[in-house]
């Protein structure tokens, strides 16, 4: 656990007619060309608004996507002007030039009146922001008077905008900030070995091998779904079909299930079809899909399973989806499993859950507003339930 040595709070004694650097997370979920969960960007508006009330004058950074230090249109943060613009009732300012040119933009932030909003263009487009480029960071830096940390869902990331800016700034948590931080030192001091369960869902096994691993020491039972659980049933040599898997990770996922089977519980059904739009889906068991089939969903009894092993438990970690719940009925595995919020019968039942996937699929489940406790967080949030310090925590408390 780490405690902040500043608040949001002192972070308001400063921000009066200065110019405030606010980092969030404005990596919305994008489906079929439209955001489908607004909730990270919702999260962050309270303290955009208290700043404006002080007359700060802001200049929003956040990324979008990965577009690998280039710019890409379809990663353009532009649409999101017209959503801040209805959150906050004021006109935003949106810079779509070359933030390197600092001359040009120190321009625009001085035309940019006390009590109103400059919006960045995706920082990821420059190669410099991951590479926490010391010049990069200095020349951003010297464009505005305080930097304020309002993603705690990048913080495990040592990019520029998390640790470069703040460097040279005087450097805040902001309120979303702050409160997350409040909540998961809350988590790490009540997950206990013998009574907590994690569900870990999404499609990549390779960006959560480590935190399997970890969690996998601290936790009792691992229940895993969505396309990660595809690799760990393919290391096992079940035939997944034409599910996606990352064969690359076929050897180190086999060794990590022979290492915690006892821990690790993997779906033993399915809902197949041929294609995400073919009508006709059905539920097999392992070993019965074809090799021109695609895994959408966790089957029937694997639903049954991974709800009675939480009914056994007290604390509850949740991240990722079970299977395709962007797709009705491949949503009804992390329906029907997340239910169990609404129903355990334990005072002491304890649930939190992360992720902006995560987020997304919960809220089109039901039951979001009856876990204990949702984190803006991904990656960030694992991290910190393992017990990893987090670069954007460290640089806050300097």
């Amino acid at each position: 656990m780490i405690n902040l040595k500043k608040s949001f709070e002192d972070a308001l004694e400063f921000v009066n007619n200065k110019t405030c650097f606010v980092r969030c997370d404005l990596n919305l979920p994008y489906i079929d060309g439209k955001f489908s969960d607004y909730t990270r960007l919702d999260k962050a508006i309270p303290t955009i608004k208290e700043i404006l009330l002080r007359n700060g004058k802001i200049i929003l950074i956040s990324h979008f996507g990965r577009p690998d230090g280039k710019f890409n249109e379809i990663l353009s943060l532009k649409p999101i002007v017209p959503l801040l613009e209805k959150r906050l009732g004021k006109i935003i300012k949106f810079c779509d030039e070359d933030i390197k040119n600092s001359d040009k933009l120190k321009k625009k932030i001085n035309k940019l009146d006390s009590g109103n909003v400059l919006l960045l263009e995706n920082i990821r487009f420059y190669k410099e922001e991951e590479q926490n480029d010391i010049n990069f960071s200095r020349n951003l830096s010297s464009l505005a008077d305080i930097y304020i940390n309002e993603s705690f869902s990048c913080s495990h990331r040592n990019h520029s905008s998390i640790t470069g800016i703040s460097t040279f700034l005087p450097s805040f948590p902001g309120k979303l900030f702050q409160f997350e931080l409040q909540n998961l030192n809350k988590v790490v001091r009540e997950m206990q070995k013998e009574n907590s369960i994690a569900v870990l869902g999404g499609s990549k096994v390779s960006t959560k091998m480590k935190i399997i691993e970890n969690l996998a020491k601290k936790f009792n039972k691992i229940l895993i779904g969505g396309a990660m659980a595809n690799t760990f049933l393919a290391s096992q040599g079940i035939n997944i079909g034409k599910s996606f898997c990352e064969s690359r990770m076929l050897e180190k996922t086999n060794l990590i299930y022979k290492e915690n089977k006892d821990k690790i519980i993997l779906p033993i059904d399915c809902i197949i079809s041929k294609s995400e739009n073919d009508e006709s889906s059905s539920a097999v068991n392992n070993g019965n899909i074809k090799d021109d089939e695609y895994i959408f969903d966790i089957g029937p009894k694997t639903r049954k399973i991974f709800y009675n092993e939480i009914l056994k438990h007290e604390k509850l970690l949740w991240n990722g989806p079970l299977g395709y719940f962007e797709r009705k009925p491949f949503d009804n595995g992390t329906n029907y499993v997340s239910s169990i919020v609404n129903k355990h019968k334990s005072d002491r039942f304890f649930s939190i859950a992360g992720g902006g996937d995560t987020i997304s699929a919960l809220k089109n489940s039901g039951n979001i507003d009856n876990f204990s406790f949702i984190s803006t967080g991904g990656g960030a949030f694992l991290e910190y339930i393992e017990g990893k310090s987090l670069p954007g925590i460290e640089i806050l408390n300097n």
